[in-house]
């Protein structure tokens, strides 16, 4: 187990290889429209060359999340892997400058200390999916009267499904008898 924070003075050159676990409250990921199930365990890989560190993270958690399609709560386990690169000291200025893969995860810090929170929140966040789906056959709600179909049916479950902003071009079309 470590605490939040690597120390660069601590690590010996080379690799160094730490476990830890972390909360909600460690990650500070209230107000988000998911929740950390019991805690991430995270395995930290990082080799020391000079002042700079080469940061792999592997975390392993279970996150609450809400069906985009059904509104119902489930849980959904993750295994995420990333790779940082940590220079200490500034960015150095270039007037242009093309950009390679590894300086998308190049980060500058001022301190001889790594705050690990800022990168397992980043990895947490963005292993959330855009459109949660509790299975991927999910039935969703019914637009009418609401009732989960993937539980129980309505009469409206087989009706036409119209768009109701076509409705008015449909009503025309008939008119015209087309």
């Amino acid at each position: 187990m470590i605490k939040l924070k690597l120390r660069l003075e601590d690590l010996k050159s080379g690799l160094n290889e730490f476990w830890a676990s972390y909360t909600d409250e460690d990650l500070d990921l209230k107000n988000q429209d998911f929740e950390l199930v019991n805690k991430l365990d995270l395995y930290i890989r990082a080799v020391k060359r000079g002042r700079n560190v080469e940061l792999t993270l592997e975390a392993t958690y279970t996150l609450r999340l809400t069906c985009a399609r059904c509104l119902d709560k489930f849980n959904k386990k993750f295994n995420e892997k990333e790779t940082y690169y940590i220079k200490i000291g500034k960015e150095p200025f270039f007037e242009e400058k093309s950009l390679k893969e590894r300086d998308i995860f190049t980060q500058f810090i001022e301190t001889d200390e790594i705050d690990m929170v800022p990168f397992v929140r980043e990895i947490v966040i963005l292993s959330v999916p855009m459109k949660p789906l509790c299975k991927p056959d999910c039935k969703g709600l019914c637009p009418v009267c609401g009732v989960n179909w993937n539980y129980e049916t309505c009469e409206h479950m087989n009706q036409p499904k119209v768009d109701t902003r076509m409705a008015k071009l449909l009503e025309l079309k008939s008119k015209l008898g087309m």
